[in-house]
């Protein structure tokens, strides 16, 4: 089940501005805001493209506009209710040789323009789009929660190490600026899955790798696990009722890597699952995958960041209380999750025809 729509006792949002709309997770936050009656003004790059990715609802207004330039779309945040910043660059977890100067601007300048653009247009409400990644959790002290410390800024993972200073910028701000009446919760997800991974994301190319028999085997781990949806209703609640600087951990639950790769053959009728082998393994499997993308120029199935990124989750632990406590949120079984990851992607034409049993390699 997911989380319940907020109730009549929340303040109505009656516009929304988002940024990031035609990913995963922005999908389903303007599709959650649409449904519930919000006028959403969505920050896209393409305009054409997101036409074809995002609902036709005559509620939803594109404006074309690029985060590393605030300035460009700063004036359509004024009259919002709410400011939704999804954008982020992640592009290391499945593509070598990422622009980590880039990913800089997007995930950390761009947050701290945007917060102060959005004061000056008296916004009152700016949910940030975190990651647990941004946590250093002990597994020995129990699963990390909203008061765990943040790892180094200056970490090697440079996606992580980012999501921690975007929070330091977040802190910073609202330091300054809650006496002024500007409100900056934010949202922790773990790893998402679900239907509208128009990217797609390292979870929406696994998935499809996994569906089409690309890959053979995985390393033996696991991760939290959460769907975009679920996410979305976190991050709605989080604008109606979230504290100001309090973060809000939606994690999912924790599953194996086989479990996950079972439950896609499963849900589609198509692939094998992969052999679990070491991640030592997985990582020489990588090096190559790499390697052979960089002469193909097509994106590999697997990255070294993507498979350290599992190594590390595999011990790592995350409690999503808070954001059950306070904003009401549950999480929908890992099943449905990808049974309805599957019936979008085959609408679209991305899966082989299903066979009548799927068995393993």
């Amino acid at each position: 089940m997911s989380a319940p729509e907020p109730t009549a006792q929340d303040a109505p949002l009656g516009t929304a501005v988002v940024t990031g709309a035609t990913g995963l997770l922005g999908n389903a936050l303007v599709t959650a805001l649409l449904e519930r009656g919000t006028e959403v003004r969505a920050i896209v790059r393409d305009e054409q493209r997101a036409r074809t990715l995002l609902p036709d609802h005559p509620a939803l207004r594109l404006i074309a506009g690029d985060v590393t330039d605030v300035s460009g779309f700063g004036p359509h945040l004024r009259g919002a209710d709410a400011v939704f910043h999804l954008a982020a660059y992640f592009r290391e977890y499945y593509q070598p040789d990422a622009d980590t100067g880039l990913l800089m601007r997007t995930n950390v300048t761009a947050v701290r323009d945007l917060l102060y653009a959005a004061a000056e247009c008296g916004v009152p409400t700016v949910v940030h789009t975190s990651s647990t990644g941004a946590l250093a959790p002990d597994p020995e002290r129990g699963p990390a929660d909203e008061d765990t410390a943040n790892g180094s800024p200056d970490q090697r993972h440079a996606y992580r190490a980012s999501k921690v200073r975007a929070e330091q910028v977040v802190a910073e701000f609202t330091e300054r600026f809650v006496t002024h009446g500007v409100r900056v919760p934010m949202v922790l997800p773990g790893w998402m899955w679900g239907p509208g991974d128009q990217g797609p994301t390292s979870a929406g190319r696994l998935f499809l790798a996994v569906a089409t028999g690309q890959v053979r085997a995985l390393p033996r781990v696991g991760n939290h696990v959460v769907d975009a949806r679920d996410v979305a209703q976190v991050m709605l609640r989080a604008a109606l009722r979230g504290r100001p600087g309090r973060r809000y951990i939606a994690a999912g639950g924790w599953h194996t890597l086989e479990e996950v790769c079972t439950g896609i053959v499963r849900s589609t009728g198509t692939g094998t699952v992969p052999r679990a082998v070491p991640p030592a393994a997985a990582m020489v499997a990588a090096t190559v995958m790499e390697a052979r993308a960089r002469l193909t120029g097509r994106a590999p199935v697997a990255t070294r960041t993507g498979v350290r990124t599992l190594r590390e989750g595999h011990h790592a632990r995350f409690s999503s209380l808070r954001a059950a406590r306070e904003l009401g949120a549950t999480f929908r079984p890992l099943e449905q999750t990808l049974a309805d990851q599957a019936a979008w992607h085959r609408s679209r034409g991305q899966l082989p025809p299903a066979r009548v049993s799927a068995g393993r390699r």
